[in-house]
């Protein structure tokens, strides 16, 4: 939303969604069919295993939007990462989506106070992905 779209990396369809978008998922396999995902819709990604590494390239390659697991292994989880993120005064606005495959309402509720603008639950549909792009490119564009 603050955050300008980067270069799309050479795609030409003119429908594509050219945000850059970061990917925070321990499953290395999910997260790069996440990635892929976001790449047929004209998306850029990079890919973080963990909270820490997901902090880490955000401040070198601020996103244009974080999809984040909330079940992340080491010292910091999804939560801890929005946390960390709305904390931060560059990446503060940055568009935040939590993915689970927990349906516990506290999970929901514990989310949104850590900072999540939308939570999606395992497994998501094409459609739901592709319509969070078109509300935040809508947003993007109003706000210019």
């Amino acid at each position: 939303m603050q955050s300008l779209p980067k270069e799309n990396s050479g795609k030409t369809n003119a429908s594509a969604i050219a945000f850059h978008v970061l990917i925070v998922e321990d499953n290395s396999d999910l997260a790069k069919l996440f990635s892929d995902l976001f790449g047929v819709m004209g998306c850029t990604s990079d890919i973080a295993l963990n909270a820490k590494s997901g902090f880490e390239k955000a401040l070198q390659n601020p996103p244009d939007l974080v999809f984040s697991d909330l079940r992340l292994p080491g010292d910091k989880n999804g939560f801890d990462l929005a946390q960390d993120f709305r904390a931060h005064k560059s990446l503060s606005g940055t568009p935040l989506v939590a993915v689970t495959g927990s349906c516990e309402p506290e999970d929901f509720v514990r989310a949104e106070k850590a900072g999540f603008d939308r939570i999606f639950t395992k497994p998501f549909k094409f459609a739901e992905i592709h319509k969070l792009l078109r509300d935040l490119q809508e947003k993007k564009a109003q706000a210019q």
